[in-house]
């Protein structure tokens, strides 16, 4: 499968990236499309290279308080207390738009509902439910170029 997928997903996107980028943009403040990790590299690489002065004011000590906080999470982690925080799901949450995470924890919430409703159909549904939104968001943010570039939607 991977055989055939390779030509055809590079066919596609060869197709679809400049539908993507002329309804989106990609480049800039307000553009549609861009990596909110890769942007936060980028910042990182600027840091690096001006220095502290590069951060904005208060960054300082917002990373001293933050770095003391993972501290005392760690400790408490270590020590077999329940329901902390946990550390990657706040830097996940510090990277991507709160619209990924309100999104994330709007599902959370629903299968956690569902899950105490009826456990066995969560078991047997849920993850299926999951990647077809995934999968689904995806496909409706492919479909929108084409419906711009055929006249049916204007943006």
């Amino acid at each position: 499968m991977q055989l055939i997928a390779t030509p055809v997903g590079a066919a596609a996107v060869s197709w679809m990236y400049p539908l993507l980028r002329q309804t989106y943009g990609i480049v800039g403040e307000h553009a549609g499309l861009t990596s909110p990790i890769s942007r936060k590299w980028a910042a990182f690489a600027e840091v690096l290279s001006r220095g502290f002065s590069a951060l904005p004011r208060g960054a300082v000590p917002a990373l001293v308080l933050a770095s003391l906080v993972g501290i005392v999470i760690t400790i408490y982690e270590m020590r077999g207390v329940k329901w902390l925080p946990s550390p990657t799901a706040i830097g996940i949450g510090m990277l991507v738009p709160a619209s990924v995470i309100i999104a994330m924890f709007v599902g959370g919430i629903a299968d956690w509902i569902w899950r105490r409703v009826d456990r066995r159909s969560n078991q047997t549904y849920m993850t299926p439910l999951a990647s077809g939104l995934i999968a689904g968001e995806a496909i409706v943010a492919v479909i929108v170029p084409l419906l711009v570039v055929f006249g049916l939607v204007r943006l």
